[in-house]
């Protein structure tokens, strides 16, 4: 009897010593376990590098960039030229006979040649005006001549300008799809910025829910070995018969519950995984892909009490959503001012100016007694200079739709998106401020919460520790032993849990904040680099 009661008190020491013991699973338990190391910083440089929502999202500022260059594209000069070459020919002609009163066909042979070429330069200023340089030449070739001058050469130089002076003037019509454009640069960089620190985030949770799995599921593995050493011994005392057989089937029933709970904890590792893997974009012939992950950085505790005003300042100079706000309102507002312009009647203003040289030929015309006058095209292009022939005009065109509705319903419409754009500025501007607020307050609570988690543990193991010495003096039952190894389980989780959150709350502010690329040592460069 002494023997079995030695044996019995032996096992009771080692199930007292598995529960002194019995902590969430740390670094050191991870180094003997088979998988892929990683730690939080490498996790997060991949996922900046592949994560495929990141990889998507980089492709918004190149198009916002293309479309800058759109903008710009009114402004290029226009090239143009012409080149026309016709050919006529008249064997006869029907002619009136005066002196017989009758239409006769008189055969003349008549053949002529014309030759037409030009070119234009035409370019769209900043500031509403657009010029025009034009040179045109012509070759006229006719025989048997009829004109005094054959073959003839004309050729000109044309300057013309156009320029609003009500509806369309100044730069801020002319450039408003451009200012827009560039407006649009920044807020998709901004966006993107937004974009990874939103991932950046989601990774570190990530990153954490593994690390908690990882000890979620140590810690059913040692309460399912507790159960298991509370089995075998109340095993060994219905054999030695200090014990009621009941008690076998109770505390059998308790290691098939923790059974249950390390196989939830292990599919609950697993999801984990695979949660990192997908947001860390991991290709599937990588060793991540089929092997564990083993996080190498644990969670840590060091109490910290924000400064919820310097916070929300930081917020709303950093955040991505408060600059896209800022500059989709100064794009309203500019296409506001714009519409009114819009208004107004349509007054141009153009202009033109047309030096020619001319009536230049190389050979004589039979039966005439005009001396040929030996030139050609060069020499009718250096007539253009001297202004010897010239045409110029100045107009104004005016243009009123009446009733104008079309501007008037551009011009409420800008009026109205403009409103919204400063209403959700407004919106924004709070939603950071909440946002902020949240967080701080998140990490507030999770500095009680770890700590009252943590003192929340100790009470239960000494629960269990004088648990498990009335059950041996026969005074407990194993139902109240499982119960109290239950509630240790429970705080150990409830522990991992609360400095699971701290430790997330703590990269929600710095998200919140718009500064968590800075403070995990991440650059994210602007998405318009290739």
């Amino acid at each position: 009897m002494s023997r079995t009661r030695t044996m019995l008190m032996a096992v009771s020491v080692c199930l007292l010593a598995a529960v002194l013991f019995c902590q969430p699973a740390r670094a050191e338990e991870a180094k003997g376990e088979e998988g892929v190391r990683l730690s939080l910083a490498d996790a997060l440089r991949s996922a900046l590098e592949n994560n495929l929502g990141l990889v998507i999202a980089r492709r918004d500022p190149r198009i916002a960039a293309l479309n800058v260059d759109l903008a710009k594209a009114v402004f290029d000069p226009v090239l143009g030229g012409t080149f026309q070459h016709s050919y006529s020919k008249t064997e006869e002609i029907l002619q009136p006979d005066f002196s017989t009163g009758t239409l006769q066909f008189v055969s003349i042979g008549s053949k002529t040649t014309n030759d037409n070429a030009g070119a234009t330069w035409t370019q769209l200023l900043n500031f509403g005006g657009t010029y025009q340089v034009g040179l045109n030449s012509s070759r006229s070739d006719q025989s048997p001549s009829f004109r005094s001058y054959n073959p003839s050469i004309n050729t000109g130089l044309t300057f013309g300008w156009s320029m609003p002076l009500l509806k369309g003037y100044g730069s801020e019509a002319t450039t408003e799809n451009l200012v827009m454009a560039k407006r649009g640069v920044e807020m998709s960089d901004a966006d993107l910025k937004r974009q990874a620190q939103l991932t950046i985030e989601s990774v570190e949770d990530a990153y954490w829910d593994l690390v908690a799995a990882g000890e979620t599921l140590a810690v059913a593995k040692k309460s399912l070995k507790l159960a298991q050493d509370l089995y075998d011994l109340n095993k060994r005392k219905v054999e030695v018969g200090t014990l009621a057989p009941i008690e076998i089937t109770q505390a059998e029933a308790g290691v098939a519950s923790r059974e249950e709970g390390v196989i939830l904890a292990e599919a609950g590792l697993a999801s984990s995984q695979d949660n990192l893997r997908q947001l860390l974009a991991v290709p599937k012939d990588s060793r991540l892909w089929d092997q564990p992950i083993v996080p190498t950085d644990q969670p840590t505790f060091e109490p910290r009490s924000p400064d919820l005003g310097r916070a929300i300042e930081k917020a709303l100079e950093s955040r991505g959503e408060m600059t896209s706000a800022r500059l989709d309102l100064q794009n309203k507002q500019l296409a506001e001012q714009v519409a009114r312009r819009r208004l107004r009647p349509q007054l141009d203003l153009t202009a033109g100016v047309t030096p020619s040289g001319n009536n230049i030929i190389g050979q004589r015309v039979v039966g005439t007694d005009v001396q040929p006058i030996v030139g050609g095209l060069s020499d009718s292009f250096t007539e253009i200079p001297k202004f010897r022939n010239y045409d110029w005009s100045v107009g104004l065109v005016l243009t009123y739709p009446l009733g104008n509705r079309r501007e008037q319903a551009g011009y409420a419409t800008a009026t109205l998106t403009r409103e919204k754009a400063e209403l959700s500025l407004v919106n924004t501007d709070l939603t950071v401020r909440v946002d902020v607020r949240t967080a701080v307050r998140n990490i507030e609570s999770g500095v009680k919460r770890v700590t009252a988690a943590r003192s929340n543990t100790l009470l239960q193991q000494k629960k269990l520790e004088a648990e498990q010495k009335k059950f041996e003096n026969g005074m407990s039952t194993s139902f109240e032993v499982l119960t109290f190894q239950t509630d240790l389980a429970n705080a150990q989780q409830a522990e991992i849990q609360a400095m699971t959150d701290y430790n997330k709350a703590l990269a929600a502010l710095e998200r919140a904040q718009g500064t968590l690329l800075e403070a995990r040592n991440l650059r994210m460069e602007s998405g318009t680099r290739k």
